[in-house]
This record gives structure tokens, sequence and C-alpha cells, in this order.
């Protein structure tokens, strides 16, 4: 099975922190990202964050393909709480160095807690690759916490070393199980 991991083009309104809270849209920069890492490639099934900057795309791919999508909530990003819609100059360099070095223990305030948001990423990841037979291709077009959680499951990493996983927007990561 191929499972390609893509995390969402650059959204309107800049770089900053959004979580599962600040649904902004793609900006044309992050459609062109996308467009430009999915190319001509094909997949037997989509499956999307409902979040508007993933969402937007993955309908329009599955119907400019005709490939099954499917919206899973648990592909939500991490509720980042007081960080939410702040960069990283609001919410400083050294605060977000403690929160990557350790997220479980730098929890930011008013955010998801870790172990619910990888539960709930994981529970649906295995919901999605076990409904499909082995010869399937399926892309995940989620968000960078999800992404790092998945790969941290796939990698048998601890998941508080998760967020030292850089991804880039329209980044297309691909896992063969």
């Amino acid at each position: 099975m191929i499972i390609d991991l893509l995390r969402h083009g650059t959204p309107q309104g800049g770089r900053m922190y959004r979580g599962n809270s600040i649904d902004d849209q793609l900006s044309s920069k992050g459609w062109e990202e996308m467009k430009l890492a999915l190319g001509s490639q094909k997949w037997d099934y989509i499956a999307t964050s409902p979040m508007k900057r993933c969402f937007e795309f993955a309908n329009y791919f599955s119907n400019k393909t005709d490939t099954p999508l499917k919206v899973v909530d648990g592909f939500k990003e991490i509720g980042f709480g007081d960080w939410e819609g702040k960069t990283i100059f609001d919410i400083g360099q050294q605060n977000v160095n403690n929160f990557k070095k350790d997220p479980i223990k730098n929890k930011v305030n008013n955010s998801e807690e870790i172990g619910h948001f990888c539960d709930r990423v994981i529970e649906s990841y295995h919901e999605i690759i076990h409904s499909f037979p082995n010869s399937c291709r399926i892309l995940i077009i989620a968000h960078a916490g999800v992404i790092r959680v998945i790969l941290s499951e796939e990698r048998n990493s601890p998941y508080n070393e998760m967020f030292n996983i850089n991804i880039a927007n329209g980044e297309l990561i691909r896992i063969e199980i």
C-alpha cells in the first residue's frame, strides 16, 4: 500500500500558528504549491481534513481526477490554544523552542492535549489504511501536525519529538506499507 501525505499549501494571511480554530482558505500560492506537488499522479482514494485549507483543494482534485473523497474529522490540525493566530514573533522564539523540545511538558495554554490529538489522528489513520486492499494508493491531505503524528507512528518515534519534523507547505511525503 502506498500512502502519500500532502500538507496543505500556504494559507491566506501568511505564516502564523493555525490550529483547528482558524479556518483560512489557501492563497493562490498555496493552490499552486499543491498542484505542483501532485502533478499528474493518480490515487485510488483521497482522505482530507475538513478544514478549508485542505478540503477545498481535495474537493477540487477529487472532481478533476474522479477520485473518491472522504472528509475525516480526525485529520483536523491540533488546537494551539493561546497561540492560535499568532506568529513566532508574538510568541517568542524561546517559547516555540521549548514547545518543540517537549510539547507535553511545555503545553501551550488552552491547547488540545497532545495525547488526545495523537489518538484521534492515529485512530483515523488506521481506519483509512485498514479499509482498503494493500494494492491501493491513498492520498491524505492534511496539516503539518497530522502528518507529524502519522510519520511518528510509522517510524516508531516518540510523539514528544514530532514537532522537530519539518514539513513545508505543499510538501508530499510517501509511506509504503
